[in-house]
Formats: C-alpha cells, structure tokens, sequence
C-alpha cells in the first residue's frame, strides 16, 4: 500500500455583508463632548507650556484638531 496524499480543504463559502445605509443616522456632537474636546485642548496647551518640546507640541495639535472634528 502507498501513502495516501493528505485531504485537502478548500473553503468555498463566500458571505455577503450589506450595509444599511439608509438607516445610519449621524447625530450633533453632545454640548457635553464638545465642552470635554475643548478641555482636552486646553489641557493639552497647559502641558505644552509646562514641558515644552516636540511630544507636547504633537498632543497640543492633535487635541486641537480632534476639538476642531467635534465642533
């Protein structure tokens, strides 16, 4: 007797996924996020003056321009 060849499995299912599109809502940022991505802003400049460098420049503009998506 030979060896026998190992069984191979090829998968042959495919899934298709459908998105709903026309029931997504997109809502208004909540007075709460804004008021927290302008504190994370101001936050962000106070670190940068305390400890000036290019890591606290980098998170100041970061916290600035998500505050700016927010708005």
């Amino acid at each position: 007797m030979g060896a026998r060849e190992p069984v191979r499995v090829t998968p042959s299912t495919k899934v298709t996924v459908a998105f709903p599109f026309s029931q997504i809502k997109v809502q208004e940022a909540s007075d709460h996020l804004v008021a927290l991505a302008a504190l994370v802003g101001e936050l962000a400049d106070l670190v940068a003056t305390a400890v000036p460098g290019p890591q606290a420049a980098m998170l100041r503009q970061r916290a600035h321009e998500l505050a700016g998506k927010v708005r």
